[in-house]
């Protein structure tokens, strides 16, 4: 028997080896290719909503107007009370922020005011700007200032990556939204202007010295003590108040004349006159003269004052105060007692400028009616003056987009 070789058995052996074992220098598997990311959708163009505030006057009413400029139906909150301004008056750093407190303003999308506005079609109702602009930022409301107004809640951080979350101030109403949502719509910037002046007031006499028209001499004008004593009277000029009970003014009777005047003054000689929204008014009456006795007179020194607290829900008429809102209350004095053996002094007087009243709730909601759309206007008429067979007409313009109606058109809280 033929033993092989230790040379031969070793060389069987590493061919076997390398039959089982692969090769050290061998190129690993080849690993899967990732998937790639589908591109991402271009972005939504915006809602084309487009607010505007018209500012006439310093006071106000203004109107504030959101057109549908775009192609698809919008779903907008017709709701003044999301209105916010920044005016920036020259010479100061920071702009005066005009809002509505939380107690006014709603927290959330006010469903009942939700407005479906068509492509062309417009939302328009008038404001008050000092519902606002209240207390010491109505001082910022004057000549010259800049005007920034915006509609709706603050958009998302620049630096977030999360698309915005309702609610919108303006956003499709397509199941399939073709354009973007707006958190905020924001109105172009405006310059306040002055206030058109006071009419005029007709005279009956001649001022100057000349003859009237029908020849005869005019009336001397009768001598005036300027330092005879005078009441005048001042109301707090700005109240916020929660509820209608909680209404309450004071007033403060002066002699601001330079003599002492003898007169008896007393809290029921008062009364008020309540202008509110939607052209509401209430009378709250004082009482007639009573017939004071001596004693209950007092000599006023110039400069002297009298002060009185009166709530107004005691001496006014259920519904004087319906609905949140702004109330102008106007205040009158009837000093009209007087008193045997004395010169009582005697007089009517009223405030100069009435109190503005801001009020956070009431019974009815702060709204009259429910938000209306106001159609597109018409198209201008088809140009035909290019046809030579067609009849020549005489030059058009197009109409004008509707105004504002004369009275607000709201809905509830």
């Amino acid at each position: 028997m033929i033993r092989p070789s230790r040379a031969s058995l070793l060389a069987s052996l590493f061919c076997l080896s390398s039959l089982v074992l692969p090769s050290a220098h061998a190129a690993p598997p080849a690993k899967p290719a990732k998937a790639q990311k589908a591109p991402e959708p271009p972005p939504l163009p915006p809602a084309q909503a487009r607010l505007w505030i018209v500012a006439p006057t310093m006071t106000g009413p203004w109107t504030m107007r959101i057109d549908n400029e775009g192609t698809v139906p919008l779903r907008v909150p017709a709701d003044p009370r999301l209105l916010r301004f920044e005016i920036e008056i020259e010479g100061e750093k920071k702009p005066t922020t005009c809002e509505l407190p939380k107690a006014l303003k709603p927290s959330s999308f006010p469903e009942s005011r939700a407005l479906l506005l068509g492509p062309g079609q417009s939302y328009v109702e008038p404001f008050e700007p000092r519902l606002f602009c209240f207390g010491k930022a109505a001082d910022a409301l004057r000549p010259g200032v800049t005007l920034h107004a915006r509609l709706g809640w603050d958009p998302p951080k620049k630096t977030s990556k999360k698309p915005p979350e309702p609610p919108f101030a303006a956003e499709s109403t397509e199941r399939e939204p073709t354009v973007a949502p707006q958190p905020q719509i924001v109105a172009p910037a405006i310059v306040l202007g002055e206030s058109p002046p006071p009419p005029l007031q007709a005279t009956n006499g001649s001022t100057n010295g000349t003859k009237p028209a029908d020849g005869k001499p005019a009336a001397t004008a009768p001598i005036v003590d300027e330092r005879a004593g005078k009441l005048e009277i001042t109301a707090d000029a700005w109240k916020d108040v929660a509820a209608p009970n909680g209404v309450s003014l004071t007033v403060t009777a002066k002699n601001a004349g330079l003599r002492p005047i003898f007169v008896a003054l007393r809290p029921w000689m008062l009364s008020f006159r309540v202008d509110g929204p939607y052209g509401h008014t209430k009378s709250c009456l004082g009482d007639p003269p009573r017939g004071l006795p001596r004693d209950a007179f007092r000599s006023l020194k110039p400069g002297a004052s009298t002060s009185f607290t009166i709530l107004l829900h005691e001496v006014c008429p259920r519904g004087t105060f319906p609905r949140p809102g702004l109330y102008r209350v106007h205040t009158t004095l009837n000093a009209g007692e007087t008193v045997e053996g004395a010169e009582a002094y005697t007089a009517e007087v009223f405030t100069k400028t009435p109190t503005l009243l801001r009020l956070a709730s009431a019974p009815e909601p702060f709204f009259a009616e429910p938000p209306k759309a106001l159609p597109p206007p018409p198209p201008p008429p088809a140009d035909t003056s290019a046809s030579p067979d067609a009849p020549q007409s005489p030059e058009t313009t197009p109409s004008a987009a509707p105004a504002a109606p004369s009275a607000p058109a709201p809905a509830d809280k």
